[in-house]
């Protein structure tokens, strides 16, 4: 068994081999690989654990297929699978928020992604490799919202630090006493175990292909990642997104004219580059063409893209 691959395992068992735990699965390659990981904690210790998919509204279709199989094979082994779905869509929240989500402003996250697992040792496949942010934010192990007791124990054990976010984030649990502290502490709280935090890249594909682990298609169509379609997250990756899903970018448009009527009714004010739907989509996606530009459509036809 490889070190990483042991290492992991044996944090879940320690975590979670008394009661169990929930496994988040995004329909991306890392959940994959996680799933494959505690299914062997389960073979080898019997671990209980269950699988849960928000699902955001704005999945990707071959996302939301995957997500459906992978429920089928999951239930066929008797393992309970969760696929949450949301109170409102993403073009709902746009139009709620008043505001489109962005970088800064990630209530869709929040509101699609986050708002399951409090109570629960919810299990993720974040890797510090996959962002800065990750590297700097996420350990092992985080509470995310710990108790006073909690927060006076780990005062100057070098083992821990306190996040931007106000949560605690675990570095090492090899020594006892992070062990201790983690036993009496995280079943109060909603907590984030992380068993693949260390896996780089290389190693990760190298486990899948050894493994011969089933993944997204998308991957198979030269994606890097798997997500929201749109997201602000994602860079110039989101031009590719739309070309080959240009319903949700229509989609999104509706959304932004409806925001920026409740806009209006809430005497807010707004930007004169937001004046259409069209113009907040060309804000939101950073484009840098000057209004006026013209386009050709499918038919050759000469088209102003933003009205």
């Amino acid at each position: 068994m490889e070190k990483l691959e042991k290492q992991a395992i044996e944090l879940l068992q320690m975590m979670c081999g008394s009661t169990g735990c929930v496994i988040s699965d995004s329909g991306g390659k890392d959940s994959s690989v996680l799933k494959h990981i505690t299914l062997k904690a389960h073979e080898i210790y019997g671990l209980p654990f269950s699988v849960r998919h928000n699902h955001t509204t704005v999945d990707a279709p071959e996302t939301v297929y995957f997500v459906r199989d992978e429920k089928k094979k999951y239930e066929s082994m008797g393992i309970k699978y969760e696929i949450h779905y949301p109170a409102q869509s993403m073009w709902q929240l746009i139009v709620a928020h008043k505001t489109p989500p962005t970088r800064l402003m990630r209530y869709c996250c929040a509101d699609l992604k986050e708002n399951t697992g409090m109570g629960e040792k919810l299990v993720t496949g974040v890797r510090k490799a996959e962002s800065r942010n990750r590297k700097e934010n996420q350990g092992a192990v985080t509470f995310t919202k710990p108790k006073r007791e909690l927060l006076n124990k780990i005062k100057g054990n070098e083992n821990f630090y306190i996040n931007r976010q106000g949560g605690v984030v675990t570095l090492n649990l090899d020594n006892s006493e992070t062990r201790r502290i983690v036993e009496n502490c995280y079943r109060t709280n909603k907590t984030l175990i992380n068993p693949l935090i260390d896996w780089q890249d290389d190693f990760l594909y190298w486990y899948i292909g050894k493994e011969n682990i089933q993944l997204n298609p998308l991957y198979g169509c030269g994606w890097g990642r798997v997500g929201c379609i749109g997201c602000p997250m994602a860079g110039k990756n989101r031009w590719a997104e739309f070309e080959r899903y240009p319903k949700y970018k229509e989609a999104y448009i509706r959304a932004f004219d409806k925001m920026l009527i409740e806009r209006e009714k809430s005497g807010l004010k707004t930007m004169d580059i937001w004046a259409t739907g069209k113009k907040v989509f060309k804000w939101w996606m950073e484009d840098e063409n000057l209004d006026g530009q013209l386009a050709f459509d499918m038919g050759g036809n000469i088209y102003e893209e933003y009205l």
